[in-house]
């Protein structure tokens, strides 16, 4: 009995080993660099920004959509536009509580502790107030539907001055608070983070 066991699973695992040899499996996906690295949007080729590919040091960006409307050009703009600046927005946000949480952990002590109380505040007050200063750089209509694409931009030391504002008012509600600023060398760490040039 024990023979034909061993008979049966040496026959067993010959079929299998036999079935897995001629299967070829899933063949893994095969990238073109020329064509799949390339940025298209709805299929057709598109300028490298509509897939956020923005070099820039000293600046930040965001893409707006609109789909394409009977209205009219003027109208898809703006559409566009205002998507732009709200996505802005959230990355200027971002870009202010990265920054700020930066300092915090360079300053430490009870400095540190006042700026992450109010890195919240401030990110939300300066990314809706700069709203006005978000400018629409770029235009890209889609030969293929229609829709608008725009980039938008602004200047990271326009940020950086509106942030300084409020940090500095914070920092200087308390004396205790600023002295331990000035002694963790606050002034060279906020010209290191959010400078103004």
């Amino acid at each position: 009995m024990i023979y034909y066991k061993h008979i049966l699973l040496f026959i067993t695992v010959g079929f299998l080993l036999t079935f897995t040899a001629c299967s070829d499996g899933p063949k893994p996906d095969e990238i073109n660099i020329d064509e799949d690295l390339k940025c298209t949007r709805n299929g057709s080729p598109a300028p490298e920004w509509v897939c956020k590919n923005v070099e820039g040091d000293n600046i930040q960006t965001a893409v707006g959509q609109s789909d394409f409307s009977r209205i009219g050009e003027n109208f898809m703009l703006r559409e566009a536009t205002v998507s732009g600046e709200s996505a802005m927005q959230k990355v200027v946000y971002d870009y202010i509580d990265m920054r700020l949480s930066s300092i915090a952990r360079h300053i430490g002590g009870i400095a540190a502790e006042k700026i992450d109380m109010a890195i919240e505040e401030i990110a939300v007050s300066v990314s809706e107030m700069k709203r006005k200063d978000y400018k629409q750089i770029k235009l890209w209509t889609n030969p293929t539907d229609s829709s608008i694409e725009v980039l938008m931009a602004i200047q990271n030391k326009k940020i950086n001055k509106d942030v300084r504002v409020h940090v500095m008012h914070i920092l200087k509600e308390n004396d205790t608070v600023y002295n331990a600023y000035l002694s963790a060398n606050g002034e060279n760490i906020l010209d290191e983070f959010l400078p103004l040039n």
